[in-house]
């Protein structure tokens, strides 16, 4: 049903969590135990995969993890490709077979819960605002993260 969903555009937004909790620390009893699990480094591998694997198209891939945050909640100069928007991409290699790894998790972390996970394509670059933060596999340089800013905002002069 879900991605029934997703091909037919009731989903707008493909995205995924960063809680970069350890193991120890999701080990605790509820309620004491944080919410949420490392995702973000293993969504493009993994979704790429049902891309090669024919559950998803490719562009429906870049419209839910682009266009489709850019559209619902009015980022400005971000999800597309085009003069005057943020240089934000990924390259990925679209061939590569290969398997996910708790030691490959740049986090805290340390652990992914796709651990064994084999995928057939893989993030070989990104790119921020026109800086390489990562390529073949290592981060580059240090934190560019900055406030994003929201359409609405811009128009209320905030």
């Amino acid at each position: 049903a879900i991605w029934q969903a997703i091909n037919d555009g009731v989903v707008d937004i493909l995205g995924s969590d960063h809680a970069p909790h350890t193991r120890e620390e999701k080990m605790k009893p509820y309620p004491n135990t944080p919410s949420g699990m490392p995702g973000v480094q293993t969504l493009v591998s993994v979704m790429l995969t049902h891309v090669n694997n024919g559950k998803l198209s490719l562009q429906r891939f870049v419209d839910l993890v682009s266009h489709g945050p850019n559209r619902a909640f009015g980022i400005v100069r971000k999800g597309r490709i085009v003069k005057g928007y943020d240089a934000d991409f990924t390259l990925v290699d679209m061939k590569s077979n290969w398997e996910i790894t708790d030691d490959w998790i740049a986090s805290k972390a340390g652990w992914t819960p796709y651990a064994g996970f084999k995928a057939s394509a893989k993030p070989v670059a990104t790119i921020i605002r026109g800086n390489s933060v990562m390529r073949d596999g290592a981060l580059q340089g240090d934190p560019l993260g900055q406030p994003m800013k929201f359409h609405d905002t811009l128009l209320a002069g905030a």
